[in-house]
């Protein structure tokens, strides 16, 4: 399968951007998508220095009709769209004995209706053009509830749509990818906290690269989760919170 043309979301920082360098080479066409077009130019001038030509797009994934656009934009220069990454995603520490509902609302949107608006975008040209790969970034979190569990609940979703999809499509000629992170080194982690297994974002992107060329209907990294995993339902959730 091509990985020439990939549209990646939430490609300004984190894991999104290092997905966009871990790609970049000569004869490969990136469209990146962001809320923060600054951050993405930046990026871009970098990536266009290693031989890429790179499409930026002030973009925000709740919105359905500019989601679309962005991407019928990215297929009509690129010519068409080999891999599309459902990247982008927010955390926030949901406490529903705080209430947190507008906190709760954002999460859904963002990584819920965000995803299936950037998947559902891409996968109308992918299905006419009988290829392509779709590619959603999960999480460790959707095999047990974290403290704040709108995210995990988020996670959770984007797991199930994942296998569900992947039976529909297989008729298609569309692949599904559905990537489970363990802790990586974004902004979303921050710093000061000891995190389990901590990943750093470029290691990371090198992996899932690899996974996604390899065809693999899931990826879990790093290793140790594979392992770990497993087990997760087995252990109290009052421990699980002390210790994530």
């Amino acid at each position: 399968m091509s990985q020439q043309r990939i549209f990646i979301t939430g490609a300004s920082s984190g894991l999104g951007a290092a997905l966009a360098r871990a790609y970049a080479a000569p004869g490969v066409t990136l469209g990146l998508a962001a809320r923060r077009i600054e951050k993405l130019e930046t990026l871009k001038g970098e990536l266009e220095g290693r031989g890429s030509r790179v499409e930026v797009y002030s973009l925000d994934v709740t919105d359905r009709t500019a989601t679309q656009q962005a991407i019928d934009r990215f297929v009509a220069v690129a010519g068409g769209i080999d891999l599309v990454y459902a990247n982008a995603g927010v955390y926030q520490n949901c406490n529903p004995a705080l209430g947190h509902v507008g906190e709760m609302e954002e999460v859904i949107d963002v990584n819920v209706r965000g995803a299936i608006y950037t998947l559902t975008a891409a996968l109308a040209h992918m299905v006419q053009a009988k290829a392509g790969r779709l590619v959603i970034i999960g999480s460790i979190a959707g095999f047990k509830g974290l403290p704040g569990g709108v995210y995990s609940a988020s996670k959770v979703f984007v797991r199930y749509l994942a296998d569900g999809w992947r039976a529909d499509l297989a008729e298609a000629g569309v692949g599904v990818t559905v990537i489970y992170p363990g802790f990586i080194a974004t902004e979303m982690t921050g710093e000061g906290k000891d995190y389990p297994f901590l990943m750093p974002a470029d290691q990371a992107a090198r992996a899932i690269k690899g996974a996604v060329a390899a065809g693999k209907d899931e990826f879990m990294l790093p290793w140790q989760w594979r392992l770990i995993v497993p087990f997760l339902r087995f252990l109290p959730a009052s421990l699980f919170a002390r210790r994530f």
